[in-house]
């Protein structure tokens, strides 16, 4: 009987060592850099197509949906010097369906910003000298309607200069900052990625020149 029992423990054992097995080459496979249900294209209008997202033809409440997730949307005054400079509405989505991070920009006209910003709260000054305004809830609705222009994903997993080509072959050219910050940039789709060993690693997203 417990000759019995032992060999019904080790065969439960190794089915349950196998399932774990097969789910984690599941999750590196489909979820090394995003969520790989939708593939990153361009189609004849010049779109980007990301993570279920149409750039520059899909409203915040439709990315909403294809990500299966709520965001926070504020706007966001980045200082001189910056490579952001300026003002932009952004969406920021904590955590989808990998755990991932997802920033959108807004495609928000310089008067609806400046009009968003008089019933906005008092700026929030980050360490960066990056300000952060809140939306007036009655905004909200109309930031809803507003189409996604830029993506930036920062993935969940670690991104090493192997897993980026691996995903999406060779870049058009690529760069290395004085901190030893590396760039790739696949022209034909829009992508400037960003890998530093001292932050996370970041895609950002945007329609291809024509």
């Amino acid at each position: 009987m417990t000759k019995l029992l032992n060999s019904f423990a080790f065969r439960l054992l190794m089915v349950v060592l196998i399932a774990t097995g097969l789910v984690f080459i599941w999750s590196l496979n489909n979820l090394q850099i995003s969520d790989q249900q939708s593939d990153t294209w361009v189609d004849q209008s010049g779109h980007l197509h990301v993570l279920g997202i149409e750039l520059g033809m899909t409203t915040l409440r439709e990315a909403e949906t294809a990500l299966k997730s709520r965001s926070d949307t504020a706007i966001y005054i980045y200082p001189e010097g910056d490579p952001r400079a300026g003002v932009t509405l952004e969406a920021y989505f904590p955590a989808i369906a990998d755990h991932s991070k997802v920033i959108l920009q807004l495609d928000a006209s310089p008067a609806l910003l400046e009009q968003l910003q008089q019933r906005s709260t008092i700026p929030h000054l980050y360490p960066n000298k990056v300000a952060r305004m809140n939306l007036h809830p009655e905004d909200q609705k109309t930031a809803q309607q507003l189409k996604v222009m830029k993506a930036t994903l920062i993935p969940s997993l670690h991104i090493t200069e192997a897993m980026l080509k691996k995903r999406f072959g060779e870049p058009s050219t690529t760069s290395t900052s004085e901190n030893e910050t590396a760039h790739f940039y696949y022209r034909a789709i829009g992508l400037h990625a960003i890998i530093s060993k001292d932050d996370v690693a970041r895609l950002q997203f945007s329609n291809p020149v024509q």
